[in-house]
């Protein structure tokens, strides 16, 4: 869940803006003070942040200025009274998102809220899109391409996943190279990456070559081998078979 920081002296006010949050799906924490705000910001890193501007330590719009040195990414939401707004135009342009004039009611400070995570969100999205299409290179591909940023994102997508993927191909395009990204990609990825042949390999030593075989099981099996999922982990196998 989004984590939210209301950052609000008053400690009435502070629990009644917490309430209005309480049906929607956030992590809500409260601090008191200024100091208190950036332990806690330190801490949890909230997504967003209600910051009231007149703290009892200093002024809301030196947390805010305190934000934009460290780079801390969260959105900044100010709350100010009615005769302050001049406060709140000040604010927004230090880099807060957006500003609520108290009193108000439940439905503007989610609706507010709501449209800056949104917002947050969207552009993160995009800034990681921007970044993909400029990647000329990934894991052993060359190519810069849309159609070879289109693979680099689903190697990316599949590569979280524990499903089988199924690669497929004329000979020499690069599914070994495809398969060994994905693992490279994975939470697999400090396991070895094991490769058979299955076309070079006869029919009758498959078994024996991915489960392995004990001295004796065959004739020829002068010793105890590993088959390629024992090597590559039975917990989290990464072995490709391509023939």
């Amino acid at each position: 869940m989004p984590k939210i920081l209301i950052v609000e002296d008053v400690k009435p006010m502070a629990t009644l803006f917490a309430g209005y949050l309480k049906g929607e799906p956030y992590d809500t924490t409260i601090a008191d003070t200024g100091a208190e705000a950036r332990r806690l910001i330190e801490e949890h890193k909230p997504e967003a942040i209600l910051l009231d501007l007149k703290l009892p330590d200093e002024n809301g719009l030196q947390v805010l200025e305190w934000l934009k040195a460290e780079n801390y990414q969260a959105t900044v939401i100010v709350m100010t009274s009615e005769g302050s707004l001049d406060n709140a135009v000040t604010a927004m342009k230090a880099g807060a998102a957006d500003f609520l004039a108290k009193p108000f009611t439940a439905d503007r400070l989610i609706y507010t809220l709501r449209n800056c995570i949104e917002r947050v969100r969207l552009e993160t999205q995009v800034r990681v899109i921007k970044q993909d299409l400029n990647r000329n290179s990934y894991c052993g591909f060359i190519g810069s391409s849309l159609p070879m940023q289109a693979i680099y994102r689903i190697i990316d997508s599949v590569a979280e996943s524990k499903a089988c993927v199924f690669i497929t191909g004329d000979s020499g395009v690069g599914k070994e190279v495809c398969a060994a990204a994905i693992h490279e990609k994975s939470s697999r990825s400090t396991k070895p990456f094991i490769a058979l042949n299955c076309a070079a390999i006869p029919r009758e030593l498959m078994e024996s070559e991915i489960f392995g075989h004990t001295k004796g099981a065959f004739t020829g099996a002068h010793e105890d081998r590993d088959g390629a999922a024992i090597r590559a982990n039975v917990s989290s196998p990464q072995v490709l078979c391509h023939s």
